[in-house]
């Protein structure tokens, strides 16, 4: 019975919910605010992180483009979105958002937000596929 016990407690893991809307249109040349929020049961921790990554349109591998910790932003250096991302989220109010300006053609896809707060665990990132379409 005791080995049980230690084996349920052992299984409990918490998880953090990322929430991002499924799909979003955005006029070429504007800036975009891709949503994303998160639930979790944990208290936000200096340890607590966002990443952001990149699928484009018909491609099979994702470019992770941004990366936010204990305050500091750290855009990826040779990406897309060189120079066009702004960090638009606040952990303490569980917000993971980010602002991409002067949004082109080329930058239709589907953009991953992934977040951690140690002790909790992601189950699944949030997923936006991104339009962007004709004035």
């Amino acid at each position: 019975l005791l080995s049980s016990l230690c084996l349920s407690h052992a299984v409990q893991v918490s998880a953090v919910e990322v929430i991002t809307p499924e799909e979003m249109f955005v006029e070429n040349g504007t800036d975009a605010k891709l949503p994303c929020t998160f639930t979790s049961l944990e208290v936000i921790s200096s340890a607590a992180s966002v990443s952001w990554s990149f699928q484009p349109e018909g491609a099979a591998t994702r470019i992770s483009f941004f990366y936010y910790s204990n305050g500091k932003s750290y855009p990826g250096k040779d990406i897309p979105f060189k120079d066009r991302i702004t960090w638009a989220g606040d952990l303490n109010k569980k917000d993971a958002s980010i602002t991409i300006s002067n949004m082109q053609f080329r930058d239709n896809g589907t953009y991953i937000c992934d977040v951690k707060n140690p002790p909790d665990i992601v189950v699944k990132p949030g997923e936006i596929r991104v339009r962007v379409v004709e004035k």
